[in-house]
This record gives structure tokens, sequence and C-alpha cells, in this order.
């Protein structure tokens, strides 16, 4: 029995569907290599890939350890067809560490550690407005550390 026209296109819809994040994943990466890492020196990457496609109005968080003594840079590096992201970095308790606003853009944040701790970083793409287009575009969150 052959397969239909029919079944054979819902095949193909299902397989796209399935490596659609793949592609989008790999896309951010290169992305991130090319685009991102070299403003991470004097800091040696962590290795730890930290990205997602956002679109206007989408947030993400990620929870970083951070060790005592160390000295970091933390940055958030977006894709230009989403223009400047707004982030922050809180610890615990909520208490805000750093903030970049889209206002007043800032894309990396030095410090060093006086104990060992787990803070939040979060991260917002400004809603554009109504637009009938929708932009998808890659948001890394990368850390560096200095040897």
């Amino acid at each position: 029995m052959r397969p239909s026209h029919k079944t054979l296109g819902n095949l193909a819809f299902a397989g796209a569907m399935l490596i659609a994040p793949l592609l989008a994943d790999a896309q951010c990466k290169s992305f991130v290599k090319h685009q991102c890492l070299p403003d991470l020196a004097p800091y040696k990457f962590n290795e730890q890939f930290n990205g997602a496609q956002l679109a206007p109005g989408e947030d993400a968080e990620v929870n970083l350890t951070f060790f005592s003594g160390q000295e970091y840079r933390v940055m958030v590096c977006a894709h230009p067809i989403l223009g400047e992201v707004n982030w922050k970095l809180v610890d615990g308790a909520n208490k805000i560490i750093f903030e970049s606003l889209a206002d007043d853009p800032k894309h990396y944040f030095d410090l060093k550690m006086a104990s060992t701790q787990q803070l939040k970083l979060q991260v917002w793409v400004p809603d554009q407005g109504s637009s009938d287009m929708v932009h998808l575009g890659c948001v890394a969150i990368l850390v560096g550390f200095k040897e």
C-alpha cells in the first residue's frame, strides 16, 4: 500500500518540527562563537552555553554559581534583530547586583566574589509595539573568569 501525498506531507511537516529547534540552537551557538565570545576577553569562557531564541516581550532566566575569590565577566549578547535587551543580576534575596536597560545598555558586568554564591540572571526583550512580524533572535548569557 502506497502512502498518500497527505501522509507524506504530514510526515515531512512532523520531521521539520522536530529538526527546527536543533537548527535554531546550532545557529545560536554559531552566532555566539563568532559575535559574542571575542568580547569576553581577557576573561576565559567557562564553556557553559546558556542561550535561547527569544521574541519581543519574552524573557528567560538562568541560575549561575560564582566561586569565592574569583573574578568574573558576565555578558549578555543578543542578535541585532532584537535590538537592545534588558537584563539584571540578582542575589538569593532578589537584591539587584547589576542592571542593564535597553535605553542605557551595558553588555557586560565584571565582578569579584567575596564568597561562593548562586546568582540569578534575568533577561527580557522589550516589546516593540504592534507589528505583524515577530522577530526571533538568539540571546546568550556568557560567563568568563580570569585565570
